[in-house]
């Protein structure tokens, strides 16, 4: 095989190396050639931009966004073409895929590539990604290696972005490093070095532009920034903030300081044109330094009633001020002829519509819409008939999803143009602990991708842990292949996906995967918290509206009390295929070896619970965590322990760990 690219840069020179790289693993043979070419040849594969290669582009409005992969290859030969550098990528992957490969996890334990003479292989294809938005935003404990698997994992299943949160996300970075919920090798005052993480993201952006994905960045927690003050401890921020410069942050209750004690959490004076100057000046300082970011996210700060409440702020409502700033960012940027696209979010106060001020130029934004919702029911489209409540600054109220959804569509009808837009949601933030056999998991997201469009969202940016896959990576694969197409077949999708991740056995390890979700059942699992004397209820995990929660369910305990024979009738079959097949598969059976400890003593905590003993359930938790802490190295890659603990804490009333240990 003989392979070229029509274009000398880092992403398609990257898409050649891959392909010869498969080709050597799948053949045994090198190509015979990987360069640089000016035009195509007869007797290659080539790979380029649809225009470069003479192929019909009348489909792409906004290649930026818009990914098409068009592939035509017979006997070897042929092309890969895409409507930009990252889908020629894709579209390597795709036909690596056509002649059997599977890209099941992050990790190089996470493919499965078999043995295939690709020079007698022939695949034509042509698709336009049905969303420009597919992706995910770092969230729970992270490494950059967690990072980096999974930045090279998603082109290889059609998702097109990755979000990094902050400048640098050291709340996320610092829980991994610090093991903030490991109770054997976290311990209480360890610090994370703020420059390691910042040379630790500087090769996680060089990983993401070298594969050419949607690069989206920062978010919350840079606001403190051009005061010297980066996100970090605490005590750190508390020191590096200067007394003088608090004249610009939020007065809340008569007070103007950090919220609740974290820049991540507070709000500057927007009403003030000398603190929007400060916030305007970040932005072009920074794009100036950092031109890969293709899409700056200007949020405000997170958290709830922690709005400026001085006379001049008062003066108009928080999406007024937002609509402000976002209008003066813009208008720098342009005179520094920097034309990157700026995402603004709504969420908690921006929800509400501006009154006022509208955008001057909304060609050139994104509209990310964040929206936590019951995830076991699903999206709905509902229309609301109700009173729209005042507005009251600091007293944000529950609102009902049909009425944020209504504030969208009215936000939207203010552009003037059609402007794209994402949902950012948190399905894989703690939602998916519900389901432990991630088998329901897997068929809403199928279902809920469908839905989309149905909302008016242009794709799915989803907040999330990089480690979504214990014990399966069928969820997060359905996502990504049903937001690429959504005329996908779930059912054979899923077959394929579980058999190439399980082998022979693949039908005791669905048995046993479908048998747990039965049992532990998501939507019992999913109405607990006000019973579970925890007020507090955690994102994406409101009540179901319907049976009954866990505690103090004689039902749901004789359920449990099932699990440990559904283990011992699995046991056998994952220690006889631990020792047997691919790579990949020994490790997904290893994975399950693990997951079958962790069922075992989940069951036997919400068993105590659901007989009505929270305080022994709450003891065996803890000592479960302890053990479960000896086995974390040891399943990393594919397990979140931060987040996993996070959620169970939440639901068994337990007090949960500070960002911070």
């Amino acid at each position: 095989m003989k392979i070229l690219y029509l274009k000398d840069s880092e992403t398609l020179r990257f898409a050649a190396e891959e392909l010869a790289k498969y080709y050597e693993m799948m053949t045994d043979r090198k190509p015979s050639a990987v360069s640089f070419a000016n035009a195509p040849e007869k007797d290659a594969i080539t790979l380029g931009l649809l225009a470069d290669l003479g192929r019909p582009d009348g489909d792409v409005t906004d290649p930026v966004l818009e990914d098409v992969l068009d592939i035509s290859i017979e006997n070897g030969k042929g092309f890969i073409a895409g409507s930009n550098e990252r889908s020629v990528l894709m579209g390597v992957y795709r036909f690596l895929r056509s002649a059997g490969c599977r890209f099941i996890r992050p990790g190089t334990d996470g493919e499965l590539i078999p043995k295939a003479d690709l020079d007698a292989c022939s695949f034509t294809y042509r698709k336009k990604a049905d969303h420009i938005f597919r992706g995910e935003c770092s969230e729970g404990a992270i490494s950059y290696e967690h990072l980096r698997d999974t930045v090279y994992w998603m082109p290889k299943v059609g998702l097109n972005m990755f979000m990094i949160e902050g400048l640098v996300p050291y709340f996320y970075m610092h829980k991994w490093y610090a093991h903030v919920s490991n109770l054997r090798l976290g311990g209480k005052g360890q610090v994370t070095d703020y420059a390691f993480l910042e040379g630790e993201i500087a090769k996680l952006e060089k990983d993401m532009q070298k594969l050419g994905l949607q690069f989206h960045n920062i978010g919350h927690g840079w606001m403190f920034e051009p005061l010297g003050v980066h996100m970090g401890s605490p005590a750190a921020e508390a020191a590096a903030l200067k007394e003088e410069d608090k004249r610009y942050l939020a007065e809340v209750k008569g007070v103007r300081d950090r919220f609740c004690g974290d820049t991540f959490y507070t709000n500057f004076c927007y009403g003030n044109p000398e603190a929007r100057k400060i916030l305007v000046s970040f932005w072009v300082d920074y794009l100036k330094k950092k031109p890969y970011v293709d899409f700056p996210h200007i949020w405000l700060a997170d958290a709830i009633n922690n709005h400026c409440e001085c006379p001049l702020c008062r003066e108009k409502e928080p999406s007024d001020w937002y609509v402000i700033l976002l209008n003066e960012i813009d208008e720098a940027l342009t005179k520094e002829g920097i034309d990157s696209r700026l995402v603004f979010i709504l969420y908690t106060d921006t929800l509400r519509p501006p009154v006022t001020e509208r955008l001057k130029h909304p060609e050139r934004f994104i509209l990310l819409s964040a929206r936590a919702i019951n995830y076991n029911t699903g999206y709905k489209k509902e229309e609301y008939d109700g009173e729209i409540p005042p507005y009251e600054r600091n007293k944000f109220p529950k609102l009902p999803p049909a009425l944020t959804d209504l504030w969208r569509e009215q936000w939207k009808e203010k552009f003037g143009v059609t402007i794209p837009t994402c949902v950012y949601e948190y399905r894989f933030y703690t939602f998916h602990y519900n389901d432990l056999g991630h088998m329901k998991l897997a068929r809403d997201m199928h279902r809920d991708v469908l839905r989309m469009k149905m909302m008016g969202f242009d794709g799915d940016m989803s907040d999330q842990t990089p480690r979504a896959f214990f014990p399966t990576a069928l969820p997060m694969s359905v996502m990504a292949e049903t937001l690429f197409d959504e005329k996908m077949d779930y059912d054979g999708f899923a077959e394929d996906h579980l058999y190439a991740t399980y082998g022979e056995d693949v039908a005791a390890a669905r048995a046993y995967l479908e048998k747990i979700t039965e049992i532990i059942d998501p939507v019992t699992m999913n109405n607990d918290y006000k019973a579970a004397g925890l007020e507090e209820v955690g994102i994406g995990s409101e009540s179901d509206g319907k049976g009954k929660p866990w505690q103090g369910n004689a039902a749901y305990a004789e359920a449990l009390a099932q699990i440990p024979a559904v283990i011992a009738e699995i046991l056998p079959v994952i220690e006889k295929n631990e020792k047997r097949g691919p790579a990949v598969q020994r490790r997904s059976w290893f994975y399950l070896r693990h997951h079958t400890f962790i069922v075992e003593n989940v069951a036997k905590i919400y068993h105590e619970g659901a007989l009505g003993n929270i305080e022994k359930a709450r003891a065996l938790y803890l000592s479960f965590m302890d053990e479960l802490s000896g086995r974390e190295m040891e399943i990393h890659e594919a397990f979140d322990l931060f987040l996993f603990d996070r959620y169970h804490r939440n639901k068994l009333g337990i007090p949960r760990l500070p960002y911070f240990g």
